[in-house]
C-alpha cells in the first residue's frame, strides 16, 4: 500500500451527530428553534445550497403540495458601500425596523467580509484596515497557522438607542465607513418580511443601489435503481452501544453523500471490480432497488425558509397523510464566515415512523391511545476546514 501523508485540514474536521424524537405536531409559525434538528438549521444563517432527497413515489404524491405551500425564493444582488447602510431610507427602513439578511463578497481569512443580521453588523478586517478605522474589536484566532496575518472582528449593534445620527459614538462609525472602508462592495440581500418573499420589486429604499433580482428555482434529479436500505428496520434504542451507533450513522451519512453525488457505487447494476472499490450499501434490513428524487435549490437562502421546507416535508409525509411509511433527508450547505472552525452545514434525515410499542416509549404522553406513531431524526452537523 502507498504511504499517505497526514492531512492537517482533515484532522480539524468534525461531525456532530444528534438523534432526536420529533414531536407529533410542529407549528409552522412557532417551530421549536432550540430543539434539534431545528437548532442545527438556525445555527447556519447564510446558506447557499439546499437539497432534499426522498423516494420517487412519495415525491409524486406531494409534488403539488410542495409547490403550493412552500414560499418562493427570491433575493437581490446590490452594489453599495458601508456608508450607505447608515444613511437615508435604508437605515430607517431596514436597519432600525426591518428584518433581513445581508452578506458581502470575499473570503473569510483573506478579504474584508461583512455580514448583517438582526441589526448586528460584523466586520472581519485585516490589521491595516482595522487600525485605520479606529473602531474597537477583537483578534480572530488563526488556528495555530504559521505566516498568517492578524485579523480582527468588529461587531456593531446598529439597533441600539445610541445608534442615531448626531451621537458621538455613531459619528465615529460614520467616519470609519466614509474614510477607511469607503470602497463599494457587492452584497446579497434577503428580506425576511412575510409579504416580500425575499425581495419587493417596488422597494424605493433599494432603487439607488441598482438591485438585481434573482429567483431561486429547484433543480430536480431522478436517481434510478438505487440500492436502498430498509430504513424502517433501523432501530436505535438506549441499549445501542456508542460504537455501533457511530458506525451506523457513519454508514448512512456516507450512503446519502454518494446518492447526492450520483455515484454508480450505489446503483443496483454496479459491476465495478472489487479490487478497485469494495463499497456496500448499509446493511439495514433487506435492501431493495428504488428510484429516488433530489430537489436542489442554489442561491442565497435564509434559515427561516429552510425550516419551513422541513416542516412542509414533515407534515406531508406524516402517517395520517402519506399511506407509506417513508423517509426523507434535507441538507443545507452554509457560506462559511469564520476563519477557524467554520460551520459547513448540516444534513437531517427523518426516519420512517414506528409504532410507540416498537419504540418502547415510556413517557406519559406517549401512553395516550391516540398516539400511534413516532418519528426520529438523525442530524449531522459538519464543522470543517474548507476555508482555512
Amino acid at each position: 500500500m502507498f504511504e499517505l501523508e497526514g492531512d492537517d485540514a482533515s484532522g480539524r474536521e468534525k461531525c456532530y451527530t444528534t438523534i432526536a424524537q420529533l414531536p407529533q405536531f410542529i407549528d409552522p409559525k412557532q417551530p421549536p428553534a432550540r430543539s434539534p434538528p431545528f437548532s442545527a438549521i438556525e445555527a447556519h444563517p447564510f446558506v447557499h445550497t439546499v437539497e432534499v432527497t426522498l423516494p420517487r413515489d412519495v415525491y409524486s404524491s406531494i409534488e403539488s403540495s410542495l409547490e403550493s405551500k412552500l414560499p418562493k425564493l427570491r433575493y437581490a444582488r446590490l452594489h453599495m458601500a458601508l456608508s450607505s447602510l447608515v444613511e437615508g431610507d435604508f437605515f430607517n427602513t431596514y436597519i432600525k425596523a426591518g428584518n433581513f439578511l445581508m452578506i458581502s463578497e470575499g473570503w473569510s481569512g483573506l478579504d474584508n467580509v461583512f455580514t448583517l443580521r438582526d441589526g448586528m453588523l460584523r466586520l472581519e478586517l485585516g490589521k491595516e484596515d482595522y487600525e485605520r478605522t479606529g473602531l474597537t474589536g477583537k483578534a480572530i484566532r488563526t488556528g495555530g497557522k504559521k505566516h498568517t496575518k492578524e485579523r480582527y472582528l468588529v461587531e456593531l449593534n446598529l439597533r441600539l438607542p445610541s445608534m442615531l445620527h448626531g451621537k458621538k459614538g455613531f459619528q465615529r462609525i460614520e467616519w470609519a465607513f466614509r474614510k477607511a472602508l469607503d470602497k463599494p462592495v457587492t452584497w446579497l440581500f434577503f428580506d425576511l418580511g412575510s409579504e416580500s418573499t425575499g425581495m419587493a420589486e417596488d422597494d424605493p429604499s433599494l432603487k439607488g443601489n441598482n438591485p438585481e433580482l434573482i429567483s431561486c428555482e429547484p433543480v430536480r434529479t431522478v436517481h434510478e435503481n438505487i440500492t436502498t436500505p430498509s430504513f424502517s428496520d433501523l432501530k436505535i434504542t438506549e441499549e445501542t452501544s456508542e460504537s455501533d451507533l457511530k458506525s451506523l450513522c457513519g454508514e448512512v451519512s456516507e450512503w446519502l453523500a454518494m446518492v447526492s453525488l450520483g455515484s454508480r457505487r450505489v446503483s443496483v447494476g454496479d459491476d465495478i471490480d472489487p479490487f478497485l472499490c469494495r463499497y456496500d450499501a448499509p446493511g439495514i434490513g433487506d435492501s431493495s432497488a428504488s428510484d429516488l428524487v433530489s430537489l436542489k435549490w442554489h442561491g442565497f437562502i435564509p434559515p427561516q425558509w429552510v425550516t419551513q421546507l422541513f416542516i412542509t416535508l414533515f407534515r406531508e409525509t406524516a402517517p395520517r397523510v402519506s399511506k407509506s411509511r417513508t423517509w426523507f433527508t434535507l441538507s443545507a450547505s452554509a457560506l462559511g464566515r469564520n476563519a477557524t472552525e467554520g460551520k459547513d452545514g448540516c444534513t437531517i434525515m427523518v426516519l420512517p415512523p414506528v409504532s410507540c410499542a416498537a419504540a418502547q416509549c415510556r413517557t406519559p404522553e406517549n401512553q395516550d391511545a391516540k398516539v400511534q406513531d413516532i418519528r426520529h431524526s438523525i442530524c449531522w452537523e459538519f464543522v470543517g476546514a474548507s476555508i482555512l
